[in-house]
């Protein structure tokens, strides 16, 4: 794109004419008709130009850039947003069963350090590979008992008759929920009633065993 078209392109952003762009820069609009009709390549004008057209001065004069440069605010720049992570104890370690199931086999096992709002969020290592490549086997999950249920999103589930499970949650209607299997090979989709379910809690991560920060 050469200057002329990039006049023209300008004046077309601010809405003027040529008349009133010479008037505003304090020019002769034959000046500007000459830019325009390609008879002159520079001008010794052309911040004048920019500003009236509220233009970036090196984009109209060399095409560098973008026409309207970098954005501008006027609002003050504060603080960076930032979120504090928070140590999360390890409740327990669960042993994952050949069904997808597990039991709690030991007590406290250390804490872990990251994000999240719940103030009775808690963490449990994971044992086994029946929830592989998903889950490995090792590595913790953290359960976030007061926040919302995501479908699509993984959930811990604790029946009435003591299984426990991690499962991605379909949907919850007033009947219940319908959940499927992190490892296909173990079951797929299961929906279980609400009077059949002791709790259900969303899993807000999965974090690596690296992320232990403390053993009691």
């Amino acid at each position: 794109m050469e200057l002329k078209d990039r006049l023209k392109q300008a004046r077309k952003h601010a809405r003027i004419t040529q008349a009133d762009l010479a008037a505003r820069a304090g020019i002769k609009q034959a000046s500007i008709s000459e830019i325009e009709r390609g008879l002159t390549r520079t001008s010794g004008h052309i911040v004048k130009l920019a500003t009236v057209c509220g233009v970036d001065p090196a984009w109209l004069s060399e095409g560098i850039g973008q026409m309207l440069g970098a954005e501008t605010s006027n609002v003050e720049v504060g603080p960076p947003i930032t979120s504090v992570t928070r140590r999360i104890e390890i409740v327990g370690t669960a042993q994952l069963g050949p069904d997808g199931y597990w039991v709690g086999l030991d007590g406290k096992d250390g804490w872990v350090e990251t994000y999240s709002r719940d103030e009775d969020a808690y963490a449990l290592r994971l044992k086994g590979d029946s929830m592989a490549p998903a889950i490995r086997n090792g590595w913790i999950a953290v359960c976030e008992p007061n926040h919302r249920r995501v479908p699509g999103e993984y959930v811990m589930v604790t029946t009435k008759d003591g299984q426990s499970m991690v499962k991605e949650l379909l949907y919850e209607n007033d009947e219940g929920v319908s959940l499927m299997s992190v490892n296909t090979a173990y079951g797929e989709r299961r929906t279980l009633d609400w009077d059949e379910i002791d709790k259900i809690h969303y899993v807000g991560n999965i974090l690596a065993p690296s992320k232990v920060l403390g053993r009691y």
